[in-house]
C-alpha cells in the first residue's frame, strides 16, 4: 500500500500540473507567476491569513472560480507564492569561490524573508519541491561539490545554513515588531537609564562589559550579520576535508 507521500502529491506538484493544459483547449487567461505575484502582493500588504482565492482573483480582476484551473487550493496557492519569491530574487552567478557562494545564498536568504515577514512560516518545515525551490537546491548543493563530502554531509551544511538564516532573521523581524521604527540608537537611549541602574548593582559583570565594551550593540544590522556568517563559514570550513 502506498505511503501518504506516495498517495498524495504535494501542493506544489499539484500546481504545477494545474499549470499545463491540452493544446486543444482554450488559453489560459492568467499564468501561475501573476497568480502568485498578485498573492504576495496581498501578503506584503496585509499579511498571510489575509490571502484568499477571492482576493487573488479581486486583484487580477476574474472571478475566484476561475483560479481553480490553476490552482486547487489554498494550501496550493501559498506554496505557489512561496516557489515564486525564490524564482525572483536575483542570485549572483556562482563564483567558484564557496565561502563567497555560501555568503551570496544567505544574503540572498535574508533579504528574501526580510522583504516578506510571512515568508518563514510558508518555507519552515516543509518538504518544498517546486521548480524555482529545486533549482535553487541544485545550486546550493553544487557550492559543496568537490570536497569529498558525501551527500548526507552536504545537505547536512546547506540545511545548517538555512536554520541559521531562518532563525537569525526572525529575530530581526521580532525586534522590529516590538520596537517598531525606532532604531537601535533610539532603543539604547530609551533604555539607559535601566541599563545604567543593572550596570551600577554591579550583579551582572558580563552584561556589564557588553554595555561599556561591546561594539556590536552599536553597528548597522547588516555588519551584525556579517559578522556572525564568517564565524558560521569558519566552523563550516573546519568540518571539511583537507584539500
Amino acid at each position: 500500500m502506498p505511503g501518504k507521500s506516495e498517495a498524495e502529491p504535494s501542493a506544489t506538484r499539484r500546481a504545477g500540473a494545474k499549470g499545463a493544459r491540452n493544446s486543444r483547449g482554450p488559453a489560459p487567461a492568467y499564468s501561475r507567476d501573476q497568480i502568485a505575484d498578485a498573492a504576495i502582493e496581498i501578503a506584503d500588504e496585509e499579511g498571510l491569513d489575509a490571502v484568499t482565492m477571492r482576493k487573488v482573483a479581486a486583484r487580477l480582476g476574474t472571478g475566484a472560480m476561475s483560479l481553480y484551473r490553476y490552482v486547487d487550493s489554498k494550501n496550493a496557492l501559498v506554496e505557489l507564492m512561496g516557489d515564486r519569491v525564490v524564482g525572483r530574487e536575483e542570485w549572483p552567478e556562482l563564483s567558484g569561490d564557496w565561502r563567497q557562494d555560501l555568503r551570496d545564498l544567505a544574503r540572498g536568504q535574508r533579504r528574501a524573508l526580510l522583504a516578506h515577514p510571512w515568508l518563514s512560516r510558508v518555507w519552515a518545515g516543509k518538504p518544498a519541491m517546486g521548480p524555482n525551490m529545486l533549482r535553487g537546491f541544485e545550486r546550493s548543493m553544487s557550492i559543496l561539490d568537490g570536497f569529498g563530502l558525501g551527500i548526507d554531509d552536504m545537505f547536512e551544511i546547506i540545511g545548517l545554513l538555512d536554520t541559521w538564516v531562518n532563525g537569525y532573521v526572525q529575530n530581526e523581524l521580532a525586534a522590529k515588531a516590538y520596537f517598531g521604527d525606532a532604531d537601535d540608537e533610539d532603543v539604547h537611549r530609551a533604555m539607559a537609564d535601566y541599563v545604567r541602574a543593572v550596570a551600577d548593582s554591579g550583579e551582572y559583570p558580563y552584561f556589564t562589559r557588553v554595555v561599556v565594551e561591546a561594539k556590536a550593540p552599536h553597528e548597522d544590522a547588516d555588519s551584525r550579520f556579517e559578522r556572525a556568517l564568517d564565524r558560521l563559514i569558519a566552523g563550516i570550513e573546519g568540518s571539511l576535508p583537507a584539500r
